[in-house]
Parts: C-alpha cells; sequence; structure tokens
C-alpha cells in the first residue's frame, strides 16, 4: 500500500512543479530568494512543524508525566487524598509541559520566519486556488 505524504512542504512543492513553467506563476527569483534558501527553510519549517505533530512521541512523554506524581505517591501511604493529589498533579505537570513545548515551538518558527519566502509559498498557495 503506497503512503501519500500531504504535509504543508509536500503540497507546496507539488504546486510548484506542476505550475513552474506556467505563464503568471510566482518566480522564486522575483522575491530574491536562491532555490537553496527556499529548499533550507521549507526543510527547517517542516521539521517544526512534524515535531508538533508526531503523536508517538507525544503519548509516550505526556503519559510519562502523568505517572510520575503516581510513583513518587508509591513512596508514601495510598490513601484516596493521595491518589487525588498525584492525579492533579499529573494533570497540572501535562498541562506545564504543553505550555512549555507551545512556547518554545513558536519561538523555533519566529526564529526561522523569512517574509520573503513567506510571501512566495503564499502566492503559490495562492495561484493554486486561483
Amino acid at each position: 500500500m503506497e503512503q501519500i505524504l500531504d504535509d504543508m512542504e509536500h503540497r507546496v512543492r507539488k504546486v510548484i512543479a506542476e505550475h513552474r513553467d506556467t505563464p503568471g506563476f510566482p518566480n522564486i527569483n522575483d522575491y530574491g530568494v536562491t532555490e537553496e534558501d527556499f529548499d533550507d527553510y521549507m526543510f527547517y519549517k517542516q521539521a517544526i512543524i512534524d515535531d508538533v505533530d508526531s503523536l508517538r512521541k507525544k503519548y509516550t512523554i505526556y503519559s510519562t508525566i502523568f505517572i510520575i506524581p503516581f510513583v513518587v505517591i508509591a513512596f508514601f501511604k495510598t490513601t484516596v487524598t493521595n491518589v487525588l493529589i498525584a492525579l492533579g498533579c499529573g494533570f497540572i505537570l501535562c498541562g506545564i509541559y504543553y505550555i512549555i513545548t507551545i512556547i518554545i515551538n513558536r519561538v523555533r518558527m519566529s526564529r526561522l520566519n523569512n517574509e520573503s519566502i513567506e510571501r512566495y509559498i503564499a502566492d503559490v498557495m495562492k495561484y493554486q486556488q486561483g
């Protein structure tokens, strides 16, 4: 069974490959960007997006963080109150991790941001829709 890749990088590259020679299609040189810069930008941007979307990694980290308070509470007398405290701490730690990952990914995206390339990508995607 053939796996179909449908991520941002592949969609943009597919539109470029299909319409590169079409009159009126955006030319990358008009944006002051080289093919190499565009390739690097797309690779790193897709890597950040894939890092955010990795479900297996996400579930493993969240479940490990959620279990930590229960492991700690196992060293103490087990009561309903302690279990509820561990449950609350697990949710709080997962929430903190979620917020930290969002902040880190936004910082990575803002550092990577290149307005010329983003305009080119937007124009390419508009051309496809138009």
